[in-house]
């Protein structure tokens, strides 16, 4: 009964502007992000230490990475090595090759005229018997001979103009090479794994390992606590709850600070944090506390883990 004459009491004195809002009990908080190797391995150095500020992308900590990075000169050169292949496949024929074709061609070609003329002749001389008909068989044998060897020759030297290396060999060279890309791909990504940089600028909280030390993968070694991840929680009743909303305005006191910190609600527990063991009647609701979250507008900074503050709703 008390609780409500004083709700409406209060009510009353805030219409007339009265009456200031009232302020509840809470602490600063923190979202810590934990940095963690992918791949463990010992720690050669450690570049932080706990209580400074690092930047977005100032190194952490790297670890001992001599295999990865021999793995990486392994595959670039592999890489080189299939990439040289290839260019050679793809290369025309040089020019002392190129005139040898080029005289096996004429060979051939003289060769052809003189099929053709001992043909023909041969052709005049069977009707005059002079010659038997197995001569002129085999002379026009020879002549279709000299035919066949001069399109090879052409053959040859078209394509010792174009590339040297076969269709089959210039598609295994390209497969060898994009497999080499991925080799390459995956070791430069075990390498980088070896060395932690800021993704963000953030409060280094804690250095969980020392250098020398051996750190297993998956296993955090700095704690950061970045400036957006910085909060409050407070605690409010069961009748004052209706009246906040996500989003609704605060002010946040830190002890000793007379500047107050404009802030906004972020969470709202779906739950009480502490239920009384009464049944739930009028008079008991105030006892039915719901923690809510804040996040600072501004100077998150003055706000540590720990701190306890006060919340004024709206004001």
């Amino acid at each position: 009964m008390f609780d409500s004459v004083h709700a409406l009491v209060f009510g009353f004195l805030a219409s007339l502007g009265l009456a200031s809002p009232p302020a509840y009990q809470g602490y600063g908080e923190g979202d810590y992000v934990l940095i963690a190797p992918q791949i463990g391995g010992q720690i050669e150095t450690l570049d932080v230490v706990r209580g400074k500020t690092v930047h977005k992308g100032d190194p952490l900590f790297t670890l001992e990475h001599a295999s990865e990075q021999a793995a990486v000169d392994q595959a670039k050169a592999q890489m080189e090595r299939d990439e040289a292949t290839l260019a050679d496949l793809l290369k025309a024929k040089r020019q002392p090759e190129i005139d040898a074709l080029l005289a096996a061609r004429d060979q051939a070609a003289a060769a052809l005229r003189i099929a053709d003329i001992t043909y023909a002749r041969d052709l005049k001389q069977i009707k005059a018997q002079a010659i038997s008909q197995a001569t002129l068989d085999a002379d026009h044998a020879a002549q279709d001979q000299a035919s066949a060897k001069l399109a090879e020759a052409n053959a040859a030297l078209e394509s010792g103009k174009l590339s040297s290396g076969r269709d089959d060999a210039i598609l295994a060279a390209q497969a060898e090479i994009a497999a080499a890309k991925a080799a390459l791909a995956q070791s430069q990504w075990k390498l980088d794994q070896k060395k932690a940089v800021a993704p963000t600028d953030a409060f280094v909280f804690d250095t969980i390992y020392r250098a020398g030390e051996y750190v297993k993968d998956g296993q955090p070694v700095i704690s950061l606590l970045p400036p957006a991840n910085i909060k409050v929680r407070f605690f409010v009743s069961g009748t004052a709850l209706p009246t906040i909303t996500l989003g609704t305005p605060v002010s946040i006191k830190t002890v000793g600070s007379k500047d107050a910190i404009a802030a906004h609600v972020t969470y709202i527990a779906p739950q009480a944090e502490y239920a009384p063991p009464e049944l739930y009647n009028r008079d008991n609701r105030d006892k039915l506390l719901f923690m809510l979250e804040a996040t600072p507008d501004t100077a998150p900074e003055r706000i540590h883990p720990g701190l306890p503050v006060d919340v004024v709703v709206g004001g």
